[in-house]
């Protein structure tokens, strides 16, 4: 069973689930909560740095509170490895930077040992209005942050062997300044970590609408445009997963050029590419892990 299936399992029986955030109603706001487990074969390939490994371990989980709308409280990390020798205080370092570029900090953890690098960070915040993946309607417009096919390139200058290019883009700034101007504008919204296709059709079940999307409005990425062909680099755009954006819909007089990049519009039913007035289904495809 792939991790979508399991993931509907447990909206089955976790009715909560199925935001990027728990939210928990705390006072006069919400508490966000979050949790994301990366380890050494699956999530970092040879050539990766321990600081870099540190930096995206937190990032992950502080993107999800981005996608919220929320505010970054603190983070926690819980790490285990054969041996930290070497890799101790760089995987810490890039941690406690992730943390502070978006104005946060790392307060703890917990430390084991295992045959392979575990990390697993778990993000608190808070927002009075989160932001839902439900709140999209009809003639919306669908938005993104910034561009498309980030860890697609960064994968592709690891085999090169270009590594001080490869991890600059692997430490992805979580969009949490983005989130915090969004937070009372979007109707709905998301982070792109399985990719643009699967999150359009998530937001798409979650709010009961359906999307068409034009190909030619999404922005790529121009070290990915290096590698690839146009109709290739597009591919990947769509499906690859992990640029770690945000997707978002609001109504079409709130929104302004600075906030990101209109690439479509939510509709009564069905999930869509446009091209040339032509209309072609997009398939429910993107990142999963397991099989």
């Amino acid at each position: 069973m792939d991790e979508w299936k399991l993931l509907e399992c447990i909206r089955d029986r976790v009715p909560k689930a199925g935001d990027d955030c728990a939210v928990i109603p705390f006072g006069d706001t919400n508490l966000l909560i979050t949790t994301d487990m990366l380890h050494r074969a699956s999530d970092f390939p040879p050539g990766t740095t321990p600081y870099t490994i540190g930096w995206r371990s937190v990032a992950a989980s502080l993107s999800d509170i981005a996608a919220m709308g929320g505010r970054p409280l603190a983070v926690v990390l819980a790490a285990s490895a054969p041996s930290w020798e070497g890799v101790f205080d760089g995987v810490l370092s890039g941690a406690q930077d992730a943390c502070e570029e978006v104005g946060t900090r790392l307060v703890g953890g917990d430390l084991d040992s295992s045959s392979e690098l575990f990390l697993t960070s778990t993000a608190l915040g808070e927002a009075a209005r989160p932001v839902l993946r439900s709140g999209a309607r009809p003639g919306d417009l669908l938005c993104l942050s910034g561009p498309l096919g980030r860890t697609a390139a960064a994968l592709r200058l690891f085999e090169l062997g270009r590594l001080k290019e490869a991890n600059r883009l692997f430490r992805f700034t979580p969009r949490v300044k983005e989130g915090l101007k969004l937070s009372s504008l979007a109707t709905s919204m998301i982070d792109i970590s399985d990719g643009l296709a699967h999150s359009v059709h998530l937001l798409a079940r979650a709010s009961e609408v359906g999307f068409l999307v034009d190909p030619s409005r999404l922005p790529l990425l121009p070290e990915l445009e290096e590698f690839l062909p146009k109709g290739e680099a597009l591919e990947k755009a769509l499906y690859f997963g992990e640029d770690y954006e945000l997707l978002y819909t609001m109504p079409p007089e709130l929104f302004r050029p600075e906030l990101g990049i209109a690439i479509g519009e939510a509709v009564e039913g069905g999930v869509w590419l446009v091209q040339e007035g032509k209309r072609e289904k997009l398939p429910d495809r993107g990142w999963a892990h397991g099989g």
